[in-house]
């Protein structure tokens, strides 16, 4: 895990009622966090969460001990995946090298996400998505995803669902300040 001043953020007050995985992320990502999850619903989600007067590696330390079987990590700067140790993010996809292709059509055509039981969920009319250029050989889906938002900054995806019908999604992260 990296050591990068986001996690030693203050955060004054954090309250997840349900203590999900997803409901976690949506608090974190509401204080202008990036935050990328997975969370498979089949799971018990009844665990609130609340801290007063908290670092962010507390916070994201509290959900994956309320939430067994996950784990945390911060990919890339400013970026922070929670996800399940072993699931779909694993899977290996196929070598993608394209330039200035629409980013929905590179998960739908070019890594067939169908094909893991994720469907796509587009929110934003779009049906290509952001352009974005792709060069990676041996990644796995949690890779391609993460090399997707860091290029349309300052977007998430996040995924839920239950095993061979997840949902994918993106959002679109407003810093509080920005308010």
């Amino acid at each position: 895990m990296s050591n990068s001043d986001l996690l030693k953020k203050h955060i004054d007050h954090f309250d997840a009622p349900r203590g999900s995985v997803s409901d976690c992320a949506d608090k974190l990502r509401k204080l202008g966090i990036r935050v990328c999850s997975f969370e498979n619903l089949s799971g018990d989600q009844n665990k609130p969460i609340t801290f007063s007067d908290a670092s962010l590696r507390e916070i994201l330390d509290a959900i994956i001990e309320k939430n067994p079987g996950y784990h945390w990590d911060e990919p890339s700067v400013g970026l922070l995946n929670i996800f399940p140790k072993r699931s779909v993010l694993d899977s290996l996809m196929p070598t993608v090298a394209l330039r200035s292709k629409g980013s929905w059509r590179v998960l739908e055509d070019n890594l067939q996400i169908s094909k893991l039981g994720i469907i796509f969920f587009g929110e934003f009319g779009d049906p290509d998505g952001p352009i974005i250029d792709l060069d990676l050989e041996h990644a796995d889906l949690r890779a391609v995803l993460n090399t997707i938002v860091a290029q349309i900054d300052p977007l998430v995806w996040h995924i839920t669902g239950l095993p061979d019908v997840y949902y994918l999604n993106f959002t679109t992260i407003i810093s509080p300040v920005a308010r």
